[in-house]
């Protein structure tokens, strides 16, 4: 038990690096533009240098998890990002440097992304292995959190950025931004010497041991499947799919502007940040509801439930915006108050399911031999999509309004649901027996093991039992 304790603390660590990774830049770049450092547009690409760097990062990931193992994975990502924040506050106006430091820290989230849940599938007991992906899940909102709350406690100590340069000084906006960088090698730090006493996973190491004695593991080769060997397609397809809807549904776009979105609904000034922060809060507090439910109601019933109703509350948000653009509904404390109430429906459903589950069924339905490489592919498709989205967001909304770009989000989300009904239940099984899932060789009773696997699909709900 002590020793699953550490490895579901590593876990959480290895959760915040990643979401400090991309919430800490939200804080730090009203400072960085208001001393002018860079233009706008320079701006704009260190915003998007680490969804970058998460694309680099998903190309390589497999190949390297496959050659090095996965521990020493967990280790290269903790000490890229202990290199980038140096590269990112020591670059004073050097925009490459700062471009290398952002872009190292995109790389270190997507590597931790990649084999932190691998990592605990592979190590983990079968009955807590959700529970495992849902600390990591619970600690990446904490990151958000915890970034977003720095960022308010620093503009208290130092002063607002746009405050006049006589009432807040040039160097204390210079520091600013910096602390907010700073502080999070305290927390990475810890992973770091945290991680060198993992254990290595036990599933590398027997297939390192199955295919060759050497006791250099560096320079060994792994055995590998092809991605599109016939029992493999399905679950790499349906995992791609997961990845691919989890970002179309628009959630990683939604958190970076939902700030002016609260705005377009109403809620004028600070109270779009009061909006922006109680959403994060609520996705952190669903999440830990969510990793206590995962082992118990299963995976499936939690990913179906949880896209129906995120589906419903985009659709929602996007008929407030339409009454507003379309219907002549002048935008209010009302309207800001409906909007709220459909991002709160929005949050926590997606925190219920697909928020928690998605590295988990990633994870578990990729077959050992192709495990490392598919989850890299499908992180590169999920970060890829992030990354357009990213760029064209504001451009969509000039062109057609808020209103079609969250019906589109929904639009996706009922796509989502259509795939989360294919995919078989995990919940429990070693993962010998998930191996097994999609084979094509007929089981005893004549049937094919993938007709056996799908079969699950129809069975019965769950109930909420201490022994289920």
């Amino acid at each position: 038990m002590t020793r699953t304790r550490y490895l579901l603390a590593i876990a959480g660590l290895g959760g915040l690096l990643y979401g400090v990774d991309f919430g800490v830049i939200a804080a730090a770049s009203p400072y960085i533009r208001a001393l002018r450092l860079f233009t706008d547009a320079e701006l704009s690409w260190i915003v998007g240098a680490v969804l970058f760097g998460g694309i680099v990062s998903s190309l390589t990931a497999g190949m390297l998890a496959e050659r090095f193992g996965r521990k020493r994975m967990i280790v290269a990502s903790a000490a890229l990002f202990l290199v980038a924040i140096p590269a990112v506050c020591l670059s004073e106006n050097s925009l490459w440097s700062m471009l290398f430091g952002r872009v190292l820290q995109g790389m270190s989230a997507g590597y931790m992304s990649v084999v932190m849940p691998m990592y605990l599938t592979e190590t983990l007991p079968s009955d807590i292995r959700g529970r495992g992906t849902g600390v990591f899940q619970f600690c990446l909102g904490l990151g958000l959190v915890a970034a977003a709350a720095t960022g308010y406690l620093v503009a208290r100590l130092y002063g607002a950025a746009d405050a006049p340069s006589d009432i807040v000084s040039c160097a204390a906006k210079s520091a600013a931004w910096k602390v907010n960088f700073w502080w999070t090698m305290a927390p990475v730090a810890v992973l770091f010497f945290g991680a060198l006493r993992l254990p290595e996973s036990p599933v590398w190491l027997k297939r390192l041991h199955d295919v060759t004695d050497r006791t250099d593991v560096t320079n060994a080769t792994l055995p590998r499947g092809s991605l599109f060997t016939r029992r493999y397609v399905l679950p790499f397809l349906l995992a791609v799919a997961v990845l691919t809807l989890n970002k179309t549904t628009g959630m990683s776009s939604i958190t970076s502007y939902s700030v002016m979105i609260f705005q377009k609904a109403g809620f004028a000034g600070a109270l779009g940040n009061v909006g922006d922060f109680a959403i994060k809060l609520t996705n952190l507090v669903v999440t830990l509801v969510a990793a206590s439910l995962i082992d118990r109601v299963g995976r499936t019933w939690l990913l179906k439930v949880g896209t129906a109703g995120m589906t419903l509350g985009l659709a929602a948000i996007g008929g407030v915006l339409l009454s507003i653009e379309r219907f002549g509904v002048e935008a209010s404390g009302a309207t800001g108050l409906f909007c709220l109430a459909a991002f709160f429906v929005m949050q926590v459903f997606y925190a219920l399911g697909p928020g928690i589950c998605v590295w988990l069924v990633l994870s578990e339905l990729m077959p050992s031999r192709i495990r490392a490489n598919g989850m890299a592919i499908a992180l590169f498709m999920n970060q890829f999509v992030a990354w357009g989205l990213a760029s064209s967001f504001l451009p969509w909304v000039n062109a057609w309004g808020w209103a079609s770009m969250f019906f589109f989000f929904a639009a996706n989300g009922v796509l989502y649901f259509i795939v989360a009904l294919f995919i078989p239940e995990t919940k429990g099984k070693p993962l010998d027996e998930l191996e097994h899932l999609f084979g094509r060789k007929k089981s005893g009773d004549g049937k094919f093991e993938f007709e056996k696997g799908m079969a699950e699909i129809h069975s019965p709900t769950p109930t909420l039992t201490p022994n289920n």
